[in-house]
């Protein structure tokens, strides 16, 4: 398998895998249930997410995964509010 990417928290992992899983293309969690064991203190290599897809499903799930992130995500110099100054 495939690293794919590591999504930024859980409702962008959750929303990431339903569309993979709508798409039919089958994927795999790295890591999926590890950081409810521990409570409190986060330490990236342990509590990091990983979505992992097929070699032969990569190009496909790339696409799917790049056009739904630039939907979402906001490029970091872009206001939070657009205030005219008036």
């Amino acid at each position: 398998m495939t690293k794919l990417l590591v999504p930024c928290d859980e409702t962008e992992l959750m929303l990431l895998t339903s569309i993979l899983e709508g798409s039919g293309i089958e994927f795999y969690v790295q890591n999926e249930h590890f950081g409810g064991l521990y409570p409190g203190l986060n330490i990236f290599p342990f509590n990091e997410r990983v979505i992992l897809v097929d070699e032969s499903d990569y190009e496909r799930a790339s696409l799917l995964t790049r056009d739904f992130l630039s939907t979402t995500r906001r490029p970091a110099n872009f206001p939070q509010n657009r205030d005219s100054g008036a």
